[in-house]
């Protein structure tokens, strides 16, 4: 649903919920009902899980008409992830790679930076997500668009985009991931733009964002982009 500063704040839940672009792209579409499934600060990881469970709870993959349904997912910074922690971890069992106040969690997410994370792994699961959630939709006949909302490489990347660290790790993808992505279709998953990009051309830092989070105009500039684009596709 796409974040804001100090979003998690009591006081802000109710502003940041009704000023997300997904609430004005809803009511742009003329939706009869909005489902949120988002959180802040989450991983695509949770993406694909919470998405899956969703579809499968509410009867999608077993034969529900899907035909007014249609899905909008921004992909969360491909970085993150998370693990299954067996005890419960906030409000479930699943925990993102950060620290924790946790002794043995952030012993265990300190070794995973040191020895495990990588540029080329989490170039190959992004892309995989991706490709694996939009032929799933097209299997089922699920109307959606995708776009890349959030890289955070460095804080530089916030406020003057730039694509070189992603773009040099897409360099170093295996012949199989290459396919995947260029298999991908430009048209469900935007490619010529993401949201944070696209909200620092039509507008100032200040205006546009709020610290490192969008601002509601910000949110409010991209809602028009994501309208423009699925009409113009004929997506919606």
């Amino acid at each position: 649903g796409g974040g804001f500063e100090r979003q998690a704040i009591p006081e802000n839940i109710e502003y940041r919920l009704k000023n997300r672009y997904i609430n004005r792209f809803a009511d742009m579409v003329g939706a009869d009902e909005l489902v949120d499934l988002s959180e802040p600060s989450l991983s695509n990881d949770a993406i694909v899980r919470v998405l899956m469970e969703w579809l499968v709870t509410e009867g999608y993959l077993s034969g529900r008409d899907t035909s007014e349904l249609f899905l909008s997912i921004g992909w969360s910074s491909p970085e993150r992830r998370e693990f299954y922690y067996k005890e419960k971890c906030s409000e479930d069992n699943w925990s993102m790679a950060q620290d924790h106040g946790d002794a043995d969690l952030d012993q265990f997410f300190r070794l995973y930076f040191d020895k495990f994370w990588s540029e080329s792994e989490f170039i190959h699961r992004h892309i995989n997500q991706v490709w694996q959630i939009e032929k799933i939709l097209k299997n089922y006949g699920i109307k959606f668009v995708m776009h890349q909302a959030f890289y955070h490489h460095h804080e530089k990347m916030i406020y003057d985009w730039d694509d070189e660290e992603y773009e040099k790790n897409f360099n170093k993808i295996t012949p199989g991931d290459k396919v995947l992505w260029e298999d991908i279709n430009s048209d469900t998953f935007i490619r010529d733009t993401t949201a944070w990009q696209h909200m620092l051309t039509k507008g100032t830092v200040e205006e546009v964002f709020i610290v490192f989070h969008p601002s509601a105009e910000g949110h409010r500039h991209w809602a028009e982009y994501l309208f423009q684009h699925c009409t113009e596709k004929k997506l919606i």
